[in-house]
């Protein structure tokens, strides 16, 4: 992902919130339900954070009997910094 990807994302609306997300995920793999409950937000918005999140690299989706949301290499990457 390149540095521009990553600016336009913190300048769109709602990076406080994925934000969030991502630091909770850097805890491990999480279900949007459980963001959602967390964060006590609504369902559909922490989808719609995800998948913008998914979109920009930062995000893998694993997908079996639920969806589990985890940080990719690159989100890591930007947690550390």
């Amino acid at each position: 992902m390149s540095i521009t990807k990553i600016d336009e994302l913190i300048n769109l609306p709602g990076w406080e919130t994925r934000k969030k997300i991502l630091e909770l995920l850097n805890d491990g793999p999480k279900t949007a339900y459980e963001l959602a409950r967390v964060l006590n937000m609504n369902y559909s918005t922490i989808r719609y954070h995800l998948e913008l999140l998914n979109k920009f690299g930062l995000v893998n989706i694993k997908k079996g009997r639920k969806y589990y949301y985890e940080l990719t290499r690159n989100a890591k990457i930007l947690m550390s910094s």
